[in-house]
């Protein structure tokens, strides 16, 4: 008489169960992930104007008004960022422009990788009557500004 001993281990639908699973959670994983990368490579553009802001702020303080284009560019140059003549302009590792707007009173932010390619966003500088400087962060409206779902959480409306 023959008698069959216990089996172990997994079948192959146990194991193409297993994958399946793997897979959802996978496609579910990397938009999440690709969405939380853009958004810190966006927090970039923000960190390098942290010392830019300071200097809207000072020069406003002592002023009593916002820098004009020339000024704009000793302000770059003073912090040691890097500026052109033409647009006052200073960049990083992911935005590919920064400029100043006078007569919106906003630094412009634009980005340099996809998925936001070209798109900007928005400082615009308000001033209390004490002089200092309340800093708004937001992305223009049409295909020109940051789609909201990559927009860091300063700069959800």
């Amino acid at each position: 008489m023959h008698v069959i001993g216990k089996q172990s281990g997994f079948t192959l639908i146990e194991v193409m169960i297993v994958v399946a699973i793997l897979g959802i959670l996978a496609a579910l994983a990397v938009p999440q992930y690709q969405t939380f990368t853009t958004r810190a490579k966006i927090g970039e553009g923000l960190v390098l104007l942290g010392p830019v802001k300071l200097a809207v702020s000072e020069y406003y303080a002592s002023h009593g008004r916002l820098p004009s284009a020339t000024n704009w560019l000793t302000l770059l140059r003073e912090l040691g960022l890097s500026a052109d003549t033409d647009t006052g302009a200073a960049s990083g590792s992911y935005v590919k422009r920064v400029w100043w707007n006078n007569t919106a009173r906003e630094i412009r932010i634009r980005y340099g990788f996809d998925p936001v390619d070209d798109k900007v966003i928005y400082l615009r500088a308000d001033f209390n009557p004490a002089g200092q400087a309340i800093w708004t962060c937001f992305a223009p409206g049409g295909n020109e500004g940051v789609p909201s779902k990559y927009l860091p959480g300063s700069c959800r409306a």
